[in-house]
Parts: structure tokens; C-alpha cells; sequence
């Protein structure tokens, strides 16, 4: 057992967050008479990830994150609701999807029967990702799960490495691996920290940043080679 830890990324490593998130726009624009169109599923898209990635630099908070992201894409659709509410409203609908990306129940199942031990290790919204892991069912297969908002600090900063090692027990740095899906929040983020990172890149997009992983792969299934 090469490495006796797993932590994952959340969203696109394990859930399929754009169908989770596609779902409850979708819904939330209904709801709020609005008919959905795939133009505003591009727009907040686009909105929604310059938002998170202000997040990640810390250049906006949490409570700024939640009203920013409905504010901007009304005002690009050109339409007038209350932002904090849809917002709210969204974040309701999003935190009871389910919807896995191919082999991930299987792989964590596995991995769980065989021993290994696992965090989930997230930047999300408390009041999104607990429930959603939740309903999904997939916190039994965890033995830590940390989420940004309820700590804090997010991924790539070393605090949130800190805080996740913290509630592992302090294990060996040399028996823990990083698995995920962005090449800045967690695999800069296990570099900085100085673990092992394994990208999970399933488009096959090339790496033209200075982010440099331990290990690809492209499927999930491809990590039991790795970890064994």
C-alpha cells in the first residue's frame, strides 16, 4: 500500500458538478419564470468560475461569493431578481443532486473494502456540500471531510492542508496522496504542501501552467495502479 491516505477533490474528481449545477440553474431560472436557455447556462458558467477563482485568491469572501455570482448574470441576461435570493435558492436546489462522474462510487467503494483511508477535501459552501455528499451517499466512505467555508481558508493555501492533516491524525506526509481535478487549488495546493498530487485530467488537456503533478490520469480507475 503505497499510499495508506487518499484525499480527493470533491466537484469534477468524484461529482459531476457542471450536470449538479446545470440541474439547479435550470430549476432556479424556472422557478423564478425565467425559461432556461443554454446561453445562460454559458453565462453563469463563466460568471460562476471567475467568482471562484476570485475566491481562491482571496480577493472575495464567502458572503461576497453568494451574492456576486446571481448579481453578474442577471444583469447579463437582463433580468431583475433578488440576487442573495436566487442565489439561496439555487444553492438549496444544488445541494440535493447526485450526480457522480463514471466509476467514482466504485472506485472509493473499493478502495474503502481494501483499507485505504480517505478525505474529501473541498472548496465548497457549507450549506451546499454537506448535504449534497450526504445525499448522495457518499460520506460513509470517508474518514474526514473538510469544507473551505467552514474552516475558513480554502484550497491551494497551506492552512487548509494544515486543518485536513490535523483531523487525519498528522500522518506521514510520504503516505498521503492528493487526487483532483485542478491543477491550482489541488494540485499546487499538495505541492505546496509537500504530498504526493495525482491529476485527474479526463479530457486529456495539456499542462501549460508551472503546476506539476506527481501522476496523471485520465481515468479513475487508472489511480488503483497508483496507490497500491
Amino acid at each position: 500500500m503505497r499510499y495508506p491516505w487518499i484525499l480527493f477533490d470533491a466537484d469534477d474528481t468524484l461529482f459531476d458538478f457542471k450536470q449538479s449545477a446545470r440541474h439547479a440553474l435550470g430549476q432556479a431560472l424556472v422557478d423564478y419564470k425565467i425559461i432556461p436557455t443554454e446561453k445562460h447556462f454559458q453565462v453563469y458558467e463563466g460568471i460562476n468560475h471567475e467568482a471562484w477563482m476570485a475566491f481562491e485568491r482571496q480577493e472575495i469572501t464567502a458572503t461576497d461569493l453568494r451574492r456576486i455570482r446571481f448579481e453578474r448574470f442577471l444583469d447579463a441576461i437582463g433580468e431583475y431578481r433578488d440576487p442573495v435570493e436566487m442565489n439561496a435558492h439555487y444553492l438549496y436546489l444544488l445541494s440535493r443532486t447526485r450526480f457522480m462522474l463514471d466509476g467514482a462510487v466504485e472506485l472509493v467503494a473499493t478502495l474503502r473494502s481494501k483499507k485505504y483511508r480517505m478525505g474529501l477535501i473541498t472548496n465548497g459552501l457549507q450549506e451546499v456540500q454537506r448535504p449534497r455528499i450526504s445525499f448522495a451517499e457518499m460520506d460513509k466512505y470517508f474518514d474526514v471531510i473538510v469544507v473551505s467555508d467552514e474552516i475558513g481558508v480554502s484550497k491551494p493555501h497551506k492552512g487548509f492542508f494544515e486543518y485536513s492533516f490535523e483531523q487525519m491524525g498528522k500522518p506521514d506526509k510520504s503516505e498521503v496522496i492528493v487526487v483532483g481535478d485542478s491543477l491550482n487549488s489541488d494540485i499546487q495546493g499538495g505541492i505546496n504542501y509537500g504530498v504526493d498530487t495525482c491529476w485527474f485530467n479526463p479530457k486529456g488537456t495539456a499542462n501549460l501552467t508551472q503546476h506539476q503533478p506527481t501522476f496523471q490520469i485520465n481515468r479513475l480507475e487508472e489511480l488503483y495502479q497508483i496507490v497500491a
